[in-house]
């Protein structure tokens, strides 16, 4: 099963570290709109392979998805579901991407009216100074207020993000405390990277800003994990903790499992990247260009069909990054190779160190203790040509 996902590309203004494609102009969010929806129609005509996936979720993200006005979010929704011939009230969850200074009522209600019915909100910290490093739109109050007023408006199930290793005066566990005191049933949280093309990553180029503390960063991470484990809150991948949610179940968020087991998903957007039939493509990450291919009615992107070796790595990646782990027997019907069997010695040390756990069934994982580091145990075990 399949899921969508749909990159709106504006942002009101630039977080310093974020590299995610997105323009702080917003003038042409109506004529993106239409295009993302057109997008959606040619891949449905042009590709039979899309016609034959059954969709489950629908995923808003961005950018900033919550800048649309309520009428623009209502077309898109809409558009995407008559273009890829489902009925929202199918699907199994349908995300839209929020910052707290978007939380306004207006826009909750027009975004239930809409289908939503789950918010992924960025707070990424609840301390004002450290927004204010960030570059962010909102303060800590806001994010509280927003949140609340959300699950008023009859969002039960939302998922606030945060960021952890800031070289700031924030207190880890006061943003903590302040989020679980929160109506949400879930939570990612990602370590702080510098990347080149940001702010922060000239900043720290020039000297200007410290490396984030690679100590800092595992700190903070093990506070996490032992704060919600006290919690009973299942931590299910390497950047997400689901709450309880009855009967043994838990929160978890659906459409971000298609990329970490090898679904299908349909990418629509400007630099929003595909997936189905062993091919994987990629937009053009050029709003102009963009809007221009699809006023043409033509795709512009790159494309690539990945081999079972790119498919072996990718499993072994994106698998190690969850609970559930690798299985091998999985891995050999799906690409023909196992890790043991790829490099016996890579293999058996990883094991011997304690790297890699058995689990039920033939699967392995990384215990939560050395997830922090988990990319570098997961590419020990890569096949290379």
């Amino acid at each position: 099963m399949a899921g969508i996902y749909l990159h709106v590309p504006f942002c009101r203004q630039a977080c310093h570290y974020c590299d995610f494609h997105f323009s702080t102009k917003t003038q042409n969010t109506e004529s993106m709109v239409q295009a993302i929806v057109h997008e959606a129609q040619l891949r449905w005509a042009h590709n039979p392979a899309w016609r034959a996936e059954h969709f489950r979720t629908l995923y808003l993200g961005g950018g900033t998805p919550s800048l649309l006005s309520p009428a623009l979010a209502k077309t898109l929704i809409s558009g995407i579901a008559k273009a890829c011939r489902i009925r929202l009230s199918d699907l199994e969850e349908v995300t839209l991407e929020a910052n707290p200074e978007d939380l306004s009522q207006d826009h909750l209600e027009a975004w239930k009216e809409a289908g939503v019915t789950r918010l992924s909100v960025g707070i990424q910290s609840f301390h004002d100074e450290t927004l204010d490093w960030m570059n962010r739109a909102h303060t800590g109050k806001q994010a509280e207020e927003g949140i609340l007023r959300a699950h008023r408006a009859g969002f039960d199930s939302m998922t606030v993000d945060l960021i952890y290793g800031v070289p700031t005066e924030r207190l880890w566990d006061d943003d903590l405390k302040r989020a679980l005191d929160l109506p949400v049933q879930h939570l990612s949280a990602y370590a702080l990277t510098v990347e080149p093309r940001t702010v922060l990553g000239t900043r720290v180029s020039r000297g200007e800003e410290p490396e984030p503390s690679d100590s800092r960063a595992a700190d903070e991470y093990h506070r996490l994990c032992a704060l919600l484990a006290q919690r009973g809150w299942l931590h299910y991948e390497t950047s997400n903790w689901a709450a309880p949610s009855g009967n043994g179940a838990f929160a978890t968020a659906r459409h971000n499992s298609s990329y970490w087991s090898g679904e299908a998903y349909l990418g629509l957007g400007p630099g929003a990247h595909g997936f189905v039939a062993g091919c994987r493509y990629a937009n053009v990450s050029n709003n102009p260009m963009y809007l221009q291919s699809l006023g043409q009615g033509r795709l512009q992107q790159t494309e690539e069909s990945l081999s079972d070796i790119d498919r072996y790595n990718e499993r072994v990646m994106t698998g190690l990054r969850t609970a559930k782990g690798i299985c091998l027997e999985e891995l050999t019907q799906t690409t023909g190779h196992r890790p043991d069997q790829v490099d016996p010695r890579a293999w058996n040390q990883a094991l011997a160190s304690g790297d890699l756990i058995p689990l039920a069934g033939g699967c392995f994982r990384i215990p939560e203790d050395r997830w922090i580091t988990g990319d570098r145990v997961a590419s020990a075990l890569f096949l290379v040509p």
